[in-house]
């Protein structure tokens, strides 16, 4: 046997003589404690069921209000109140989200990339008018409606118009002179009055220096379209911030039949107050394809609505590339 072995084998013996002596030692330290534990565990025993039948006679007694009709119309009164609650909460939430997500106001990045979207106050007849403008193609040329410069057939004087530009705090910035208006309502024979040809481009006296980028307007195809309109507040003396709004653009039709070409598409903006002019984008390209119009048309008197959007025409886009041409001309000169 090793010598690891033999330790092992004597300890082993020590440890058994020494369990073999206490063996009669805690014997009796049980024998002494027995009665001690078999009194505490009858003791806990009786408390349990004291306890037990306590609860169990509570129970019994709510069991009787509730057949008797006390405690059951409380319970759903609770649960009614708890449902309102839930609902008014739900609700509540649901709004916030919508308004969140339907309008709101312009982060920093997004002013810096809307930067060429401005408004033009004009005063026609001793009152103020204003629509929300955007420049194309040039920092001195902006398209907007027709109908911000005529009242009663009356046309504004372009000195009595202004474009002004607001920072993201609602700074005015800049407010620029009209040089210029070419409206196709005053330039095309038969267009007075039509909400589809609710157009002008406008001239500044000079650039925009607030300006970052000039705004990219290509034409709509028609199809149902997600996207965003930012605008300025039709009272811009109380409320110079730009708002964003999202929503669908649709065919605009009547009796199964698309009147588009006529009445302008129609769209599910959030549009309220929102000065007209606006430029609709496509979220998708990130190009305007359209503008939002309302007000009365001053032929037919007929209101298209707040939810109207009309696209780009030929006479806009023949009198952007002229002025466009204008403007190069002027560079080379």
């Amino acid at each position: 046997m090793g010598r690891w072995s033999l330790t092992r084998y004597f300890f082993g013996m020590r440890t058994q003589h020494r369990l073999q002596a206490l063996r009669p030692r805690l014997r009796a330290r049980v024998a002494h404690r027995a009665p001690f534990q078999s009194l505490a565990f009858k003791l806990w025993l009786g408390a349990a069921l004291l306890v037990g039948l306590l609860q169990a006679w509570h129970a019994d007694a709510a069991t009787g209000l509730c057949a008797s009709g006390k405690c059951e119309s409380n319970v759903k009164d609770l649960s009614y109140e708890r449902r309102a609650v839930d609902r008014s909460n739900a609700a509540a939430l649901a709004d916030l989200a919508n308004a969140d997500l339907r309008r709101a106001g312009l982060s920093d990045q997004e002013y810096f990339s809307f930067s060429g979207v401005g408004a033009v106050v004009c005063e026609v007849n001793g009152k103020q008018r204003t629509s929300t403008a955007f420049l194309v193609g040039a920092f001195d040329i902006g398209v907007t409606v027709a109908h911000t410069f005529v009242e009663n057939g009356q046309w504004v004087q372009p000195e009595n118009c202004v474009y002004t530009t607001t920072d993201s705090i609602g700074q005015i910035r800049e407010r620029l002179p009209v040089a210029y208006i070419k409206a196709q309502w005053e330039s095309e024979a038969g267009a007075y009055g039509q909400l589809a040809k609710d157009f002008a481009v406008i001239r500044l006296v000079e650039p925009s220096r607030f300006a970052q980028r000039t705004m990219p307007l290509g034409k709509f195809s028609g199809f149902a379209a997600n996207v965003l309109m930012i605008g300025f507040k039709a009272n811009i003396d109380t409320d110079t911030m730009k708002l964003k709004t999202r929503g669908t653009v649709y065919e605009r039709k009547a009796n199964g039949i698309a009147i588009s070409n006529l009445a302008g598409f129609t769209h599910d903006m959030d549009a309220a107050d929102i000065a007209a002019g606006a430029p609709v984008i496509d979220e998708r390209t990130g190009v305007i394809i359209g503008i939002h119009t309302a007000g009365l048309a001053p032929v037919t008197g007929a209101r298209p609505g707040r939810n109207t959007m009309i696209a780009m025409n030929e006479w806009l886009e023949a009198t952007l590339r002229s002025e466009m041409q204008i403007d190069r001309s002027a560079r080379v000169n």
